[in-house]
């Protein structure tokens, strides 16, 4: 995995971003350009070379394109998609590091502080990301751009926090990954466990403990030594994440998304909805409708 080095993030300048809206039998021109491109997936996958390199734009996948390379389209569409995209440029070409030479920054504090103060450090390409919390500062970037008293600065200071949180999740990942592995085993079974079950609404801590023979207290205190929060928090929270996709993508009624996404009532979908997002599921359908789309 080559990572890319993104200095004086302070000085970054973005230039222009949207979501790229495709249908079957599309593919990407072939391109050289002055800028570096984000890609973030969304929907359906998108397989994009750059040079040697190719990458599989899905929804759980990002990748970074380098100024100065070609890149273009692997093969043709086979089903519809979507990928949000941003261009920048920083004051500094950015610099690739091998993932020997971006684990040793990552994994020592003192190299850390002292080397990504004002700077990024991602991987050119992840393909197993957490990426909503990303996404959603893309739709409210988006949206904002419609906004008559959104300014340059705001624009810009928006797409530094996007880029610092993809940062951040980044680094969480491959922290995580150092943990013990006994812990990550358990816990990657408990994950496993929660996305097979997630829409049936009596699965519980006590039946996910049951169904992998331990004591609920001893599999949620490893649980949250590794994720840092609760199971059954957890599982409220990976319920709510897959209620956004139909929010903003169907026109299911609000009622049939809390069934789908496994809550026992509507009541508590929208309370825990609430809770986390400070909006109903009717204000976050409609507030994520009036973005601004675009096609290119």
């Amino acid at each position: 995995m080559e990572f890319v080095f993104i200095p004086n993030l302070s000085e970054l300048q973005a230039e222009n971003c949207g979501i790229a809206i495709l249908s079957p039998g599309w593919i990407h021109k072939k391109r050289n350009l002055s800028t570096s491109v984000l890609i973030l997936g969304h929907q359906g996958k998108v397989s994009i070379q750059e040079e040697s390199e190719m990458y599989c734009i899905q929804p759980s996948s990002f990748c970074l394109l380098s100024e100065g390379r070609n890149h273009w389209g692997a093969e043709e569409l086979q089903e519809k998609a979507r990928y949000y995209w941003i261009h920048f440029k920083t004051k500094e070409a950015p610099q690739f590091l091998s993932e020997k030479e971006a684990l040793l920054i990552i994994n020592n504090p003192e190299i850390a502080r002292s080397r990504l103060h004002d700077a990024l450090l991602l991987p050119r390409y992840m393909d197993t990301i957490n990426t909503n919390v990303v996404r959603e500062l893309f739709h409210a970037l988006l949206y904002e751009q419609e906004n008559k008293c959104f300014t340059e600065q705001k624009y810009q200071a928006t797409v530094k926090l996007l880029l610092i949180s993809l940062n951040e999740t980044v680094m969480d990942i491959i922290n995580n990954s150092k943990k013990n592995e006994n812990n990550k085993s358990i816990v990657n079974k408990v994950i496993q466990l929660v996305y097979e079950n997630l829409s049936d609404p009596g699965f519980s801590v006590k039946r996910l403990a049951d169904t992998l023979c331990y004591n609920p207290d001893y599999l949620n205190r490893h649980f949250k030594s590794l994720m840092k929060r609760s199971l059954i928090e957890y599982i409220i929270d990976k319920r709510i994440e897959h209620s956004l996709v139909a929010l903003i993508d169907s026109d299911k009624t609000i009622s049939a998304i809390a069934e789908d996404s496994g809550f026992s009532s509507y009541r508590d979908f929208v309370h825990q909805f609430k809770r986390r997002k400070d909006m109903t599921p009717s204000n976050y359908r409609n507030y994520h409708r009036m973005l601004h789309i675009t096609n290119s």
